[in-house]
């Protein structure tokens, strides 16, 4: 795999993991806003970032699997799942279990042996 599909496969990871995050602040946000009119909800600042993160990342990832098999490119895409939890203890201050972090090393390291076969 050449440097741009990698970094923009781990860029798609980051951006999954963002998401998620934007997400979470959405639903704290519209949480807030509950009982206003479904305008509100609806544009919330959060809410909308993340859908534009998500479109970004749709986008991002049609143009991956154009150049690279689903089957190369697709482990990324657990990267950004793996960071999630990660994400959410750094800044929601979320448990996060020693036993999920050896996960995430075994996570890596599969993404690593999928890449150099």
């Amino acid at each position: 795999m050449n440097v741009i599909n990698t970094v923009a496969c781990l860029f798609l990871a980051a951006s999954l993991a963002g998401g998620q995050v934007l997400f979470k602040f959405a639903a704290i946000d519209i949480q807030q806003r509950v009982g206003r009119s479904w305008l509100s909800v609806m544009w919330s600042p959060w809410l909308i970032s993340a859908l534009i993160v998500y479109g970004i990342s749709t986008i991002l990832w049609l143009w991956i699997l154009a150049k690279m098999p689903l089957s190369r490119a697709y482990p990324f895409a657990l990267l950004g799942t793996a960071a999630v939890p990660v994400l959410a203890n750094l800044v929601f201050g979320e448990s996060l279990p020693p036993l999920y972090l050896a996960g995430v090393v075994l996570v890596l390291l599969g993404l690593l042996i999928i890449q150099i076969t």
